[in-house]
């Protein structure tokens, strides 16, 4: 590993300290991750009622809170929650109100946590900052994916908190391809797409930093099959602990 490397690393580990109390890594927190979950339905379609359920029933580490009003992305709600977690904002042309906008600018500024999850990133393409702030864009014209079908998805890095436990394991979902991501994105899982001759590993599951702010993004749940792959609500959960410096 070079210095620089080494440095980046480093710098975001304290910054991580920095941000999370040391209490908050403890085993066994006694109160649970609120977590505000914004979106039910990505393409029009009931996909995560199952893994609300399973969440709710084997998870009591996280307490969601399940919304589609986009008044309660105002920072006066945000507040309240440790984690906003993004499945998808019903937004005109691709572009947020200004008060969405901002007020999850400012929740992650205040130390709160952000999850966001395959198609969150492709409609909000207008507003240009997303990329900084959820780590991947989907950009008309370059990004795609090939017919829905099964594949496995892969541990790139098995030393992440996120994955501890966690397995390989097959899936039916659309694979993402080409998307617009940041350079400093932690890729800790991935999916090999055949191209031209040739095997790229696609970034499914991958990390950053957003004013300090731990942020993930989980490329994978395009419908109710896609949620339930075997490893999938434990990849949510402890995304969203993660996200909220209790892993």
């Amino acid at each position: 590993m070079t210095r620089h490397v080494s440095f980046v690393w480093w710098a975001a580990f304290v910054a991580a300290l920095i941000l999370c109390p040391a209490w908050a890594f403890a085993d066994g927190a006694a109160v649970p991750v609120k977590c505000l979950w914004m979106g039910l339905a990505p393409h029009s379609e009931p996909v995560m009622e199952d893994a609300l359920r399973v969440i709710k029933e084997k998870y009591p580490s996280v307490q969601v809170t399940p919304t589609e009003n986009l008044d309660d992305l105002k920072i006066e709600n945000l507040k309240n929650y440790d984690v906003l977690f993004l499945v998808q904002m019903k937004v005109e042309n691709g572009n947020p109100p200004d008060f969405v906008k901002q007020g999850i600018v400012d929740f992650l500024k205040n130390g709160g946590g952000l999850v966001v999850t395959h198609f969150a990133i492709a409609n909000v393409q207008e507003w240009r900052d997303s990329i900084d702030i959820f780590g991947a864009m989907w950009v008309n014209g370059k990004s795609t994916h090939g017919p829905y079908h099964e594949f496995r998805v892969d541990l790139a890095d098995d030393t992440h908190p996120i994955v501890k436990g966690v397995r390989p394991f097959m899936t039916n979902d659309e694979l993402y391809l080409n998307l617009l991501m940041r350079p400093d994105m932690r890729i800790i899982m991935t999916a090999n797409e055949e191209r031209a001759g040739h095997t790229v590993a696609e970034p499914m599951l991958a990390t950053h930093y957003f004013y300090n702010a731990r942020c993930v993004y989980f490329a994978l749940g395009h419908d109710v099959k896609s949620t339930q792959a075997g490893e999938y609500d434990k990849i949510l959960v402890q995304s969203i602990e993660w996200a909220a410096c209790r892993r």
